[in-house]
C-alpha cells in the first residue's frame, strides 16, 4: 500500500493546525509524564459537594477535581438524572485528591472494572457497530472480526506522526492497517468516549471506529 493511500490525509487540515499552534510537542508516552501522574479507571462520583473516584479494586473513595472536558463528557455520555460513571483517568495528587489532567474513557455501557479484554494490550481500536476490534501487543496485532479472518495476528511495524498519531501495519503489507488520531471519539452504537479516534484499513477498505491506550505501558512506535 503507497504512502497516497495512508488514512491520514484527510486529517491534514486539523494536524496542520495542531502543528502551528504548538502542540505538536504533546505525548502519549509515560517517560513524559510528571512523576506524579498516574492512570487510574474506577467509578467516578458526582455529589452535590465534591466529585469522588473509587479506583477498581480499591475499597475507598478519592476526592476528585475534574477537568472542564470530564464534566462535559459526563453530561454527554451519562443517562439523564445519572450520578456515577465508569472512566478511566489521568490524574495528579495534589493535596490529597486526584486532580485530572486527561480523560481517556467515559463509559455508561459495558463492564466497567470487570472488563480485562485490553489487560495485556497497549492499544485497543475497535468498532462495536461493525464487528471489528485490533488490540496491539508486543506480539504484533490481532483482529477479532467474527468471520474468516477472526484471531488473524500479524508482526508488524509501527509509526508515530509528530502530532501523535499512530500507526500499525503488518511487516509485509498484509492488507491490515490500523490508525489512532488523538482526537476523541463518540462510540455510535453506546454513546461511550473513547480518547482516540480509529481508522480501520483492511484489504483496502476504510472503517471508522474509536480507540483507547491498554494497559500495557506502550513505546513509543519508531
Amino acid at each position: 500500500m503507497t504512502a497516497a493511500k495512508r488514512p491520514w490525509t484527510p486529517f491534514l487540515p486539523w494536524m496542520m493546525a495542531l502543528g502551528l499552534s504548538g502542540c505538536a510537542s504533546w505525548s502519549f508516552w509515560r517517560g513524559a509524564e510528571q512523576a506524579t501522574a498516574q492512570r487510574v479507571a474506577g467509578l467516578v462520583d458526582r455529589g452535590e459537594q465534591h466529585w469522588t473516584m473509587r479506583a477498581c479494586g480499591q475499597e475507598h473513595d478519592r476526592l476528585l477535581q475534574p477537568s472542564a472536558e470530564l464534566e462535559r463528557l459526563f453530561e454527554e455520555v451519562g443517562q439523564p438524572g445519572q450520578l456515577s460513571i465508569f472512566a478511566e483517568l489521568e490524574v495528579d495528587e495534589q493535596d490529597g485528591r486526584w486532580v485530572v489532567t486527561r480523560t481517556h474513557r467515559v463509559e455508561s455501557s459495558g463492564r466497567g472494572c470487570l472488563d480485562t479484554s485490553a489487560a495485556a494490550s497497549q492499544w485497543v481500536g475497535f468498532s462495536l457497530a461493525d464487528n471489528w476490534r485490533v488490540d496491539i501487543s508486543a506480539r504484533g496485532m490481532q483482529l477479532t472480526s467474527g468471520d474468516a479472518e477472526d484471531g488473524r495476528q500479524l508482526s508488524m511495524i509501527s509509526e508515530r506522526l509528530p502530532v501523535g498519531a499512530l500507526g500499525f501495519r503488518g511487516v509485509h503489507d498484509q492488507g491490515l492497517e490500523l490508525w489512532l488520531y488523538p482526537t476523541g471519539c463518540i462510540e455510535r452504537s453506546t454513546g461511550d468516549y473513547y480518547h482516540f479516534n480509529a481508522v480501520l484499513v483492511r484489504d483496502g477498505q476504510r472503517l471508522n471506529g474509536c480507540g483507547y491506550q491498554g494497559g500495557v505501558p506502550a513505546q513509543p512506535p519508531r
